[in-house]
């Protein structure tokens, strides 16, 4: 796939050679991500983080990715901080913003709004979620951290877990994990939270197996790689449905004792209850460093579409 001045709006546009390619410099760039080096690669060169929806891990992750590259950031953390709350549509805002910086990373929570904003901008624009439809650099994170553990993705049986059908991460993670072969998906979910049929099929499409069931310890227990996300009550129109799907599938240490030693479970978090906090020491628990591997892999994300390395 072409990087350099592309906007990175989906996961679909990944194939094998360009995921390879980001692992590739990710891996490079971990020792300067980790504080070890320093560089000025993008010394002149200025993100905007446009973050219209509440954002810990992937806000600061971006922004220690530019400072690390030697770049500057500029930054908006809400609707109420910017002219779209006057009116101004996410277009014009992508022209105005084009104006200050090299690159913008946005995240908003409706579906579509990244393009919507690349239409406008004259730089490259990262889509950092809108609302339940993408999330790529997350996703590309999620398969970096296996990446590290296996080598290759091929062959794995993957559980996900929680709220599937508004899961932008889990999407994403099918979406990229097509690439691969001869994977198996266990999809585990509060029935009225079932994954896509559109994701479903396209699994099915490429051959692999999947199976939905509500047995959350057998699920488990057949995975190499778990996924978990919590229920989304940003997603849900009341409080009282929201919380009719909680505390139904929660990874906690008995459930812990069905997983295979040399598995994996990760979250995108923020935690609220799908995972017991007992479950952190455990070895095969990686969302933590999920978080710390996000910054190497949006370095090279930074890196490749603003032209500063080309592999």
């Amino acid at each position: 796939m072409q990087f350099q001045n592309a906007d990175i709006l989906t996961t679909k546009q990944f194939d094998l050679e360009g995921i390879t390619k980001l692992f590739s410099l990710a891996k490079e760039f971990e020792p300067i991500a980790f504080g070890e080096q320093k560089s000025d690669l993008a010394h002149g060169k200025i993100l905007a983080n446009l973050f219209y929806e509440p954002s810990t891990r992937t806000r600061f992750s971006f922004e220690v990715a530019m400072k690390r590259l030697g770049g500057d950031v500029i930054s908006v953390t809400s609707l109420d901080d910017s002219s779209l709350k006057k009116g101004e549509t996410l277009y014009d805002t992508g022209k105005v913003v084009s104006q200050f910086s090299s690159i913008i990373a946005v995240r908003h929570p409706q579906a579509g709004s990244a393009s919507q904003m690349a239409e406008g901008a004259t730089v490259p624009v990262l889509n950092c979620g809108d609302g339940p439809a993408n999330h790529p650099s997350q996703a590309l994170l999620d398969l970096y951290t296996i990446y590290k553990y296996t080598g290759d993705l091929s062959g794995l049986t993957i559980c996900m877990v929680g709220d599937l059908k508004n899961s932008r991460v889990q999407h994403s993670q099918c979406d990229l994990l097509l690439n691969y072969q001869n994977l198996k998906f266990i999809f585990v979910s509060p029935e009225s939270l079932k994954m896509p049929t559109e994701v479903t099929e396209s699994l099915r499409a490429k051959g692999f197996s999947v199976e939905e069931t509500g047995d959350l310890a057998a699920a488990v227990g057949a995975a190499d790689v778990i996924s978990s996300s919590r229920i989304q009550v940003e997603r849900f129109a009341t409080l009282e449905e929201y919380r009719k799907h909680t505390g139904i599938f929660v990874i906690d240490s008995p459930v812990m004792a069905h997983v295979k030693k040399d598995a994996m479970l990760l979250a995108p978090l923020p935690r609220i209850e799908e995972i017991a906090t007992a479950v952190d020491n455990d070895p095969r628990a990686k969302y933590f460093e999920q978080v710390k591997n996000g910054v190497p892999v949006r370095m090279a994300l930074l890196a490749l579409v603003l032209g500063l390395k080309h592999m």
